[in-house]
């Protein structure tokens, strides 16, 4: 193919450009899922495009299955002249009220039917309460489509289904017509799946954030997946250990242990995600934070540093009311003990050909966990190293000198200090 041809194939086909009207809706649904429109902003733009297009929509509503450890789902409403009317998330602790059950939303997924219309007829029967109330509104006509996104969850209950319901009403008077039955079977599917090809995206994202931290779900999506591609970083750590968990674990149930211990790490960890502090690992009852120094800018190195300190605190704050609430209901508590430390970590890929882990390693990170072993030996719920100390001017006012110590695989006794 000639440089003439590449031009006037590009010109037919770049952009997915159309030659009719339904082929511009189709283009367009194309081009916003492959660039990542968000699909509260697809959905708005979409019914929209199809009332321009002739087809009389009044009322619009989609709910897309989430894959986050908080929201189950999450829905819109949109309706002609007032545009998107309702934006909500749906939680994993929401219970159902009646109306779900009473919904056709309801009937469809528990009996696997993917497509429902039922025409408003004034006088006519309808099987739902919430149809009764959009024929009472003005509405002719809806219907329901409900789309798979085939995920292939092992457990294809209610609760863990994934896809999308899409719904739609309308006004005109006789319901929707053949020629708008005839846009709509075609348009909902691109849709649905643009929809799917965004929210794909935003779960791996949610996903890779949940488990390991905002800043690194970044760095491998960004594409730094290669194994052995490592970058070196100045920070300082922080190591968190809850003191009588390993005892407490032989002597309650199962389901009040891990109750229990997500509670301690959520009083743990909001402080330092708070202040853009990363989270690099739960280690069972601990925690491994970094707070990176950017900039070798003594002012900043002096806030990142004071930072981690401040932090320290307010998860002994929070730590504390935690233990006053528990024991006002007899429940066990446990303390907390906290190492700070700098020095420059190893931060990338490690692991096999087929299993990475995106971690920090190196000698600061085994220092800070050894140091935090040593809190009880020292009576103090915070040691921090002597680099660390000499690092944060505002250390010295709030630590007190105890010593130098031995750690194990560290050559010389380091300098540790501890809160009073």
């Amino acid at each position: 193919m000639g440089i003439v041809d590449n031009v006037n194939f590009e010109n037919r086909c770049g952009h997915f450009r159309a030659d009719d009207e339904n082929g511009e809706l189709f283009a367009w649904l194309i081009d916003a899922g492959l660039t990542g429109t968000r699909v509260r902003d697809l959905f708005t733009e979409f019914c929209e495009r199809l009332n321009k297009r002739g087809v009389q929509i009044k009322r619009g509503n989609i709910a897309l299955s989430a894959i986050h450890p908080q929201v189950s789902a999450f829905m819109y409403t949109w309706r002609r002249g007032e545009g998107l009317v309702t934006n909500t998330n749906f939680l994993h602790s929401d219970i159902p009220g009646e109306g779900w059950f009473a919904s056709p939303f309801f009937f469809m997924l528990t009996n696997k039917i993917p497509f429902l219309h039922r025409p408003l007829t004034q006088g006519s029967e309808l099987d739902f309460p919430v149809l009764v109330e959009f024929r009472d509104e003005g509405m002719t006509d809806w219907f329901c489509q409900i789309f798979d996104f085939g995920w292939g969850f092992e457990n294809q209950s209610l609760e863990t289904s994934a896809g999308l319901v899409t719904s739609w009403a309308s006004d005109r008077p006789g319901g929707f017509t053949e020629e708008e039955f005839r846009i709509l079977s075609k348009a909902i599917p691109v849709f649905g799946l643009a929809a799917k090809g965004i929210a794909s995206f935003r779960t791996a994202r949610s996903m890779l954030e949940t488990y390991i931290g905002r800043d690194t779900a970044g760095k491998v999506l960004s594409g730094q997946v290669r194994r052995g591609s490592v970058d070196s970083i100045n920070a300082v750590l922080l190591y968190a250990d809850l003191k009588g968990f390993t005892k407490l674990s032989d002597t309650i149930e199962r389901v009040e242990l891990v109750e229990m211990l997500d509670s301690y790490l959520d009083h743990m960890a909001s402080p330092i995600e708070a202040v853009g502090g990363e989270i690099l690992k739960f280690m069972g009852d601990g925690i491994l934070a970094t707070f990176e120094l950017t900039t070798a800018d003594e002012r900043s190195v002096q806030e990142i540093c004071k930072t981690a300190l401040d932090v320290t605190e307010k998860m002994k704050e929070g730590v504390d009311r935690l233990n006053i609430k528990r024991r006002d209901i007899s429940k066990p508590t446990m303390e907390l003990d906290i190492a700070l430390h700098v020095g420059e970590v190893m931060y990338g890929n490690v692991g096999s050909e087929t299993r990475l882990d995106f971690t920090v390693i190196g000698p600061a990170v085994n220092e800070v966990s050894r140091i935090e072993a040593l809190c009880d030996d020292l009576g103090s719920n915070l040691v921090a190293s002597g680099d660390f100390v000499r690092t944060c001017a505002d250390a010295a006012a709030s630590l007190r000198s105890c010593g130098f110590h031995e750690l194990r695989g560290v050559r010389e006794p380091i300098e540790l200090f501890c809160r009073d």
